[in-house]
């Protein structure tokens, strides 16, 4: 009896850590220098150079990437999966995108369908790879820099 009482109290304390908010966060791919800020449960993210829209679900930056990428559209398909439009900060590119968390520390951003996002490697646009891993980084917050 006290084994079952032990076992369904830590179930009820790691649910959050489980089920939490698995879309919002800051993600980056090292290697790219790509940038994903988003939180699909509320529109709370300042986009660089957008803030004239107000709050959004999110965006993609990065060194060298050309434009910052919004959030336009979404779908939350659970916990492990999702699917996102973005456009870039003119509105004349658009993409679909595909994330997948593959575990609890990477997750995988596909580019399924539209323009190829492309960032300035020399002196030319080249496209990023249409698949790459993003892991979870912490970005302090402001009180945080007392």
């Amino acid at each position: 009896m006290e084994k079952t009482i032990f076992t369904f109290i830590l179930t009820l304390l790691s649910y959050p850590l489980i089920g939490g908010e698995p879309w919002k966060g800051t993600f980056m791919n090292k290697e790219q220098q790509i940038r994903l800020v988003i939180n699909l449960y509320e529109e709370n993210i300042n986009v660089p150079g957008l803030d004239m829209f107000g709050p959004m679900n999110g965006y993609v930056a990065g060194r060298g990437v050309y434009n910052v990428w919004y959030i336009t559209k979404f779908k939350i398909i659970d916990d492990q999966h999702a699917t996102m439009r973005i456009s870039n900060d003119l509105g004349s590119e658009a993409q679909a995108v595909e994330l997948t968390y593959e575990n609890d520390s990477t997750l995988v951003f596909k580019q399924v369908d539209g323009n190829v996002m492309k960032k300035v490697v020399g002196r030319k646009l080249k496209p990023i790879p249409t698949k790459i891993e993003l892991r979870p980084i912490n970005i302090p917050s402001k009180s945080d820099k007392k």
